[in-house]
């Protein structure tokens, strides 16, 4: 979606520069309503979502049951190194330590 109304604009400021006299007006208004148009729909949201999973992470507890980025599913049992890792038990007798950014769901 980003990337074809990002073409679109680009076709209207090609088809300014052949007009000619004008097309330096329109562009000089095209280029920062289209940067703005980017941060809006890329940049922000983005910046939303990794503020909410960075809460997340911080909010996590003992006990509380996770998935990791590579779909693992444990319970936290334990916060090592600053709770720069974390140790989850996966089934019985089994453990597993993890970086803690590499949790992305709480269940």
């Amino acid at each position: 979606m980003v990337s074809s109304l990002a073409f679109q604009l680009f076709t209207v400021l090609a088809q300014d520069a052949a007009d000619g006299g004008k097309s330096a007006i329109s562009s000089l208004i095209l280029i920062p309503v289209m940067i703005v148009m980017i941060y809006f729909l890329v940049i922000r949201p983005q910046q939303k979502e990794e503020k909410k999973r960075k809460e997340m992470i911080a909010s996590l507890a003992k006990g509380d049951s996770v998935v990791t980025s590579s779909g693992i599913h444990g319970k936290i049992i334990e916060f090592r190194d600053n709770n720069e890792t974390v140790v989850l038990n996966i089934s019985k007798d089994t453990n597993v330590t993890f970086n803690s950014s590499s949790i992305v769901k709480k269940k």
